[in-house]
């Protein structure tokens, strides 16, 4: 049995909520990549599906707070009620303390949160949101989110009933974050941000904290360092990212600001998969195929073969994940030096062949595919899982961009384990057919959510997956 690491050596070279029945094409919201309270997000947003100030459904048994006027006259409606029908909404509607329990993934991760959904909409507010990330069908717990806790003198509402400070005694004048202007760019490429600090009383900073509190869904992005004034993130996907500066004075205050990266593809066609969002322990290695023709052959690995794949394609071949990521960047940071194309499905090798940017051999990707200026035709897109590396399933999410805008998502999409090391019974997805029209493309799935065309990787060699099957069922 080969293995991939030897052939590399000798060839040197993707609406929040959820949905019982998930619609074949989804929109292009992305939600923030969470562990833990520092990268939960703050308040409800229109990315959360959920409008500013819509009110909660009303309900007979209030479990609110009773708002600021107690749990008299002007008591607040409730926010959820036991025994009341998950809503598949981003919160806990049935006061179990889990959140959309039961609801199907229609994004790898998104937002959620077990208490009062105000507390997310009061200024100044210490509650925060967390993330839900899909494992196989359904969403894992919520994590990171940060609920109501004991008010104390530090500039932020803690308690989130919307008075900040309220406990008497608060003579300390918070600091204030300096942020930098907004950026905007290529994604995969390194962006650097240098806050500021000042403070009224003329108190000392003694902490700077750098977090992540929006990004495509599925980023791994992370600011580097975290607990400095300046920090660099790398950008590993295509859409915004919202990034908070939080500092402390020597007196306990805390002063937030937040700046916006927005990144944009130059490519006339972009795609981009990300595998297992937010799982711990993942190695597992999913690679994305794709091939000049429908009838072209997978796995045609030649330096002008069919199928642009990591054997052929890849920018960067040596070095590891950490220094391609870089060498990528240093290419995308120049808008004038476009990284080459690896395969030559037309003479001469320019801008309307293919290139693979990164091979993610280590789990949750993303890897992405690019062709700067794509030729009229029709190409096939493929999912091909690699090793599982003990991981065991995969959640595999296909986002494609045609003109920079979003063509279609893919929902989550299960690869199981049947072998290792790309063998000739390790599954393949072949997700869609890209019909390039001049300027933009038209996304043709070859599959259903229910019924995905995936078949063994011996089938895929031989000619590709049998239309109308999955794993050599028929589809009904």
């Amino acid at each position: 049995m080969w293995s991939k690491a030897g052939v590399i050596g000798v060839v040197l070279a993707i609406g929040f909520g959820c949905d019982e029945n998930p619609p074949e094409v989804l929109d292009d919201q992305g939600v923030a990549r969470m562990t833990g309270q520092d990268l939960a997000l703050p308040g409800i947003s229109e990315d959360m599906g959920i409008p500013r100030g819509t009110p909660p459904p009303e309900m007979g048994v209030n479990m609110g707070d009773g708002g600021e006027g107690g749990a008299g006259g002007n008591a607040e409606p409730p926010f959820c009620m036991v025994g009341d029908p998950e809503l598949c909404d981003d919160f806990d509607n049935d006061c179990d303390g889990r959140v959309d329990e039961g609801c199907n993934c229609t994004l790898p991760e998104k937002p959620c949160y077990t208490g009062n959904p105000r507390d997310l909409e009061r200024e100044n507010t210490a509650c925060r949101a967390g993330v839900q990330s899909c494992r196989l069908e359904f969403y894992g717990p919520c994590e990171g989110e940060v609920l109501p806790s004991a008010e104390s003198c530090d500039g932020i509402d803690n308690d989130c009933n919307g008075l900040v400070d309220d406990i008497g005694d608060c003579d300390n004048t918070p600091p204030r974050a300096i942020c930098p202007p907004d950026q905007s760019g290529f994604p995969l490429a390194n962006y650097t941000f240098v806050g500021g600090y000042e403070d009224a009383d003329g108190d000392a900073m003694t902490r700077a904290t750098w977090r992540v509190l929006s990004a495509p869904a599925g980023s791994t992005v992370a600011p580097e360092p975290a607990d400095e004034l300046t920090m660099t993130v790398f950008a590993d996907l295509q859409g915004d990212y919202i990034f908070e500066l939080e500092v402390e004075d020597a007196q306990g205050g805390i002063g937030r600001c937040t700046v916006l990266l927005t990144t944009l593809t130059g490519d006339g066609l972009r795609i981009e998969m990300i595998w297992n969002a937010n799982a711990l322990d993942d190695s597992s290695d999913v690679d994305m195929h794709l091939k000049k023709a429908p009838q072209a052959r997978w796995f045609s690995a030649t330096a002008s073969g069919d199928d642009c794949f990591y054997l052929n394609c890849k920018v960067c071949s040596r070095g590891g994940e950490a220094a391609c990521r870089d060498e990528i960047a240093a290419y995308n940071a120049d808008p004038n030096r476009d990284p080459p194309p690896q395969v030559m499905w037309t003479e001469p090798l320019n801008e309307d062949d293919p290139r693979l940017d990164l091979d993610d051999v280590e789990g949750l990707g993303p890897e992405n595919i690019n062709i700067l200026r794509p030729s009229v035709g029709t190409y096939r897109l493929g999912v091909h899982y690699y090793d599982d590396d003990d991981f065991g399933p995969s959640t595999v999410t296909v986002k494609i961009f045609c003109g920079g805008e979003i063509a279609q998502v893919f929902a989550p999409t299960i690869l199981e384990v049947h072998g290792q090391n790309g063998g000739e019974t390790t599954e393949f997805w072949e997700v869609a057919d890209i019909v390039w029209e001049g300027e933009t493309c038209n996304v043709q799935p070859l599959g259903t959510p229910a019924c995905p065309r995936i078949c063994a990787t011996r089938e895929a060699r031989q000619g590709g997956c049998q239309p109308g099957t999955t794993r050599g069922r028929p589809c009904r």
